[in-house]
């Protein structure tokens, strides 16, 4: 009824709609299937053939079926049926062998090359006498019945039925014998050749109909197991059938297979009952950009009619699916408002009114937090809380974090309140709202996770196993930073967790790192003793990375017996670490740390290296830390100005002395006299700006500043 039959259609597309050919070698599965079905086809086809020429009961007619139910039972784990078609390719005939496998499957490329050869054209040839295009064989067929329809397809008699007298005969014989659990069609009986429309749909229904029509023939039973096989007959057409094109043009044209006995509603009703739930929402999908389509045309005529009628029973099989694709289709068909709200289920009909909440809250904020504020009594107020806790997942789903943060803010306003409202943020906190935030701020840029952060803080307890698995999972240093950023924000009350993860031992050296890092800087008093036992556990790691981030923790929290520390890791290996230990004595303005420095300089004076001018431009940045300290008669100041004086300052006739510094230690240089540096360094660093080009005019200009300032401050 909806193909428009004024449409017609050429040659070339009469045999569309066949999917053929699924890659079998791809698919153990059905590598394991494959060559019992090709035995039995070939044991199939021999027993049409040889058994015309004996009786039923001859011996060579029996020895040609022994097995073969066997063989039929074999191939099927559930109920289905096994499918032969037949259809032109390239001007001979092909036999597609359809049910057992996800595709129409070509006998001949499922057969060995010289069976296909042999034996592919005489089942075409005999399919072909006749007059046949499709014959279906089903699993729930009895082995007498099996037996029964072989004897019948080998009659020969009924070798040739083209006419419709005998192909009226052949029925009658299968039937007659107590033959129903098959399904053919005859070539003329393909239904509707104008219609543009896909042939395998087509063809199903053309067997629909034929199928109905047998109906009848099952006498003695009553209404309800009559319905039951028409249920069935239409199932068995559907079942092969799984790309959701071919099933929404088999709906769209259920009027071919309808008749007085059964019209064309109950056929539609059956085929959307019959549809596998894998394949139904594929369908549907089609089946809305299609009725868009015609609802655009406004034509409001059979065709649309037809497929408003449609509308009401997809979007009820969909609701009876419970999918999450069904769901998504029904809220599709609501947005486009096709179905009412009151059509949904209630969890679909629940996130909707949420977001008609969430869009009046942005709209009109100020009346909902009026509306908070004017609470009277405990039970109106967590009823006007709960509302507020419903609409977060929505605004995060938004990335309204400014407003959930204003909902946290105004909730803790309500002082007299307190001991309810912690209750409601730690019942936040066990839900889904730390989850969400937690996939937000995985996945977004830094200043989603800078909007988050707050939010993640007034949870408090709540957003710590959030943020200690972000800092296990996530690969990107920057979300671990922010994440490690909440954690010394929500303060004394992470550390407690933090400190449990380190005695467990169970995370990646990144995290453990990130862990060392936070817990220096919360610097909780509390937990500051076994954080020290744990560091000196880490102090002598294996892996440099944790040395070094536990000997920067242990100087972070003030311990001065870090000191010790700080020297021994002077000898470290591994230059990071001693690197950091230069920084640590520079931070705690270590004496005794300042003249292991000034030994590592001569050293680095007799015999410099690359990881050596590291470890000397870390000291000058700790003598800016140390301050203007006198060590052997000699202020740090006058010690960088004679380190300048002899290694970077150039002569007459523009040469370096030996060993010249680099440009990241000349430029700690600069930056450690731009902290303590008096009058003296004025004039060397005006040389050196004069001397050093361009690029070193602001940096020197900005040190000059500072100490212009000092001096003038120190007169006063």
């Amino acid at each position: 009824m909806i193909s428009d039959p004024s449409k017609t259609i050429d040659e070339k597309k009469i045999l569309e709609g066949i999917p053929v050919g699924l890659p079998l070698e791809k698919n153990e599965s059905l590598q394991d299937l494959t060559p019992k079905l090709t035995d039995f086809i070939l044991h199939l086809i021999q027993a049409f053939l040889r058994t015309g020429y004996y009786t039923p009961e001859h011996p060579e007619s029996k020895r040609a079926k022994e097995g073969l139910y066997q063989q039929f039972k074999s191939l099927f784990e559930h109920e289905g049926e096994l499918t032969f078609l037949v259809r032109e390719d390239q001007e001979r005939k092909e036999i597609l062998v359809e049910g057992p496998f996800p595709e129409a499957q070509k006998l001949s490329r499922m057969m060995a090359k010289g069976m296909g050869e042999l034996y592919v054209p005489r089942l075409a040839k005999y399919l072909e006498r006749k007059d046949l295009i499709s014959l279906s064989l089903k699993s729930r067929m009895g082995q007498t019945e099996f037996t029964r329809f072989i004897d019948v397809m080998s009659e020969p008699s009924l070798v040739d039925i083209r006419r419709k007298a005998d192909q009226e005969h052949f029925a009658q014989t299968l039937y007659g014998q107590g033959i129903f659990n098959i399904s053919f069609v005859f070539n003329e009986e393909l239904l509707a050749p104008a219609r543009e429309i896909p042939w395998r749909a087509r063809l199903m229904l053309s067997r629909l109909r034929k199928d109905l029509k047998m109906v009848p023939y099952f006498q003695k039973m009553s209404g309800e197991e009559l319905q039951e096989i028409r249920r069935k007959l239409i199932q068995d057409g559907i079942r092969p059938i799984r790309h959701p094109d071919l099933l929404y043009a088999i709906l769209q044209n259920s009027d071919l297979a309808a008749m007085p006995e059964n019209p064309e509603e109950y056929i539609e009703n059956g085929i959307i009952s019959c549809f596998h739930t894998q394949y139904f929402g594929g369908t549907a999908k089609i089946y809305l950009q299609e009725h868009l389509k015609l609802k655009q045309l406004q034509k409001r005529d059979a065709f649309e009619a037809k497929s408003e009628r449609l509308l009401k029973k997809i979007s009820h099989r969909l609701r009876e699916t419970e999918t999450p694709e069904a769901e998504n289709l029904l809220e599709e068909f609501f947005r486009h408002q096709l179905i009412s709200l009151e059509e949904l289920p209630p969890g679909l009909k629940n996130k909707i009114l949420l977001e008609i909440k969430t869009d009046k809250f942005l709209s009109h904020p100020e009346q909902f937090f009026q509306q908070l504020d004017q609470t009277q009594g405990k039970e109106k107020f967590l009823a006007v809380t709960q509302s507020f806790v419903e609409m977060m997942p929505e605004l995060i789903r938004r990335d309204r974090y400014l407003e959930v943060l204003r909902i946290f803010t105004s909730l803790k306003k309500h002082s007299h309140w307190a001991p309810l409202v912690g209750q409601i943020v730690e019942e936040i906190g066990k839900g889904s709202i730390p989850l969400l935030l937690k996939d937000k701020f995985l996945t977004s840029k830094k200043e989603v996770r800078m909007a988050i952060v707050p939010i993640f803080i007034s949870l408090k307890g709540g957003a710590l196993p959030h943020l200690l698995a972000i800092l296990k999972t996530s690969e990107d240093q920057w979300v671990r930073k922010n994440a490690g950023e909440a954690l010394i924000q929500i303060g004394p009350v992470a550390a407690v967790h933090l400190l449990k993860e380190l005695e467990e031992q169970h995370t990646s050296m990144e995290t453990t790192c990130d862990i060392l890092r936070v817990l220096g800087e919360i610097k909780s008093q509390q937990w500051k003793a076994p954080l020290v036992k744990i560091l000196r556990r880490y102090i002598s790691h294996e892996h440099p990375k944790l040395r070094e981030q536990a000997i920067h923790t242990f100087c972070q929290i003030g311990e001065r017996e870090g000191e010790e520390i700080f020297l021994s890791s002077l000898n470290d290996p591994n230059l990071e670490v001693r690197k950091r230990a230069v920084w640590c004595l520079g931070m705690i303005k270590s004496v005794r740390g300042l003249e292991k420095m000034m030994e590592i300089l001569k050293q680095i004076n007799m015999a410099s290296s690359h990881q050596m001018d590291q470890l000397e431009t870390q000291i000058y940045h700790a003598f800016g830390t140390l301050g203007n300290m006198k060590i052997a008669g000699e202020t740090l100041e006058e010690i960088l100005l004679g380190v300048l004086e002899r290694r970077r300052i150039k002569r007459w006739g523009g040469l370096f002395q030996k060993n010249p510094l680099t440009d990241h230690a000349l430029g700690a240089i600069v930056d450690a006299l731009g902290k303590m540096g008096t009058e003296k360094s004025i004039k060397s660093l005006v040389k050196l700006r004069e001397s050093h080009g361009s690029s070193w005019i602001p940096r020197v200009g900005e040190v000059l500043k500072k100490i212009e300032e000092r001096g003038s401050s120190s007169k006063h």
